[in-house]
């Protein structure tokens, strides 16, 4: 995270909320449903030509929330981020801001949802086709931007995983449920940090991934957010 104190973000346009961003999907956004555990925080996007393709969304963890400041909450280098949060109110920083970096002091369920459009058309050799595959890549997308010790740089090119997975680990047969309708999905669940859920719902492609610790602490009922 880079220091604040030279930066002034107030003259910046507010990024938009995830339920702003939903509103200009042309399609439901899936997000899990209300939980104490889980805050929903400012979301990742994809698209092309000022379409989006792809909405990300992105949580706060707290483990206790009874005791949200409780030191077994917070992440490890809290005391850093509390400087620069310390620094950004002093400065003045926009509140979209600083709600930001408090979010920072718990851990985050990285691009936990992810809404994309389904290819009308055959997609490029390269690019995924199938849930599983979509599921396969997202995956590792997780896994590269979140799993310390997991991927490597050699010489400066793209991160490389120490084991990938693929489509083939793909398991038919599991269930997501989806505004109150169970809906056949795929479950990748041979890596040992994360499990991964997939599935196509109208035209629409949704995908679910979580740390495998935690799992067991999130309910993965996914309802269309609110706009």
């Amino acid at each position: 995270m880079d220091p604040v104190e030279n930066a002034d973000l107030r003259d910046l346009p507010r990024p938009e909320t995830a339920s702003e961003v939903a509103a200009t999907f042309g399609r439901p956004v899936f997000t899990f449903v209300d939980q104490p555990r889980l805050d929903l925080t400012q979301p990742s996007t994809v698209g092309h030509d000022h379409v989006l393709d792809e909405v990300a969304l992105n949580y706060v963890f707290v483990a206790d929330p009874s005791d949200p400041d409780a030191p077994s909450n917070l992440v490890e280098n809290v005391a850093e981020i509390d400087g620069h949060l310390a620094d950004a109110l002093a400065a003045g920083q926009p509140g979209w801001f600083v709600a930001g970096l408090r979010a920072f002091r718990y851990p985050m369920l990285w691009e936990a949802v992810v809404t994309m459009v389904a290819p009308d058309d055959p997609a490029p050799p390269a690019e995924p086709v199938s849930v599983a595959e979509h599921l396969a890549r997202h995956l590792n997308h997780v896994l590269i931007n979140t799993a310390e010790g997991r991927s490597a740089r050699p010489d400066g090119a793209a991160p490389v995983l120490d084991a990938p997975v693929t489509d083939r680990h793909a398991q038919s047969g599991a269930l997501l449920v989806v505004d109150g309708v169970e809906r056949e999905a795929v479950l990748i669940d041979t890596d040992p940090d994360l499990v991964g859920w997939g599935a196509e719902i109208d035209d629409s492609i949704v995908l679910v991934v979580l740390a495998r610790d935690l799992v067991p602490l999130v309910d993965r009922r996914l309802t269309s957010l609110a706009t």
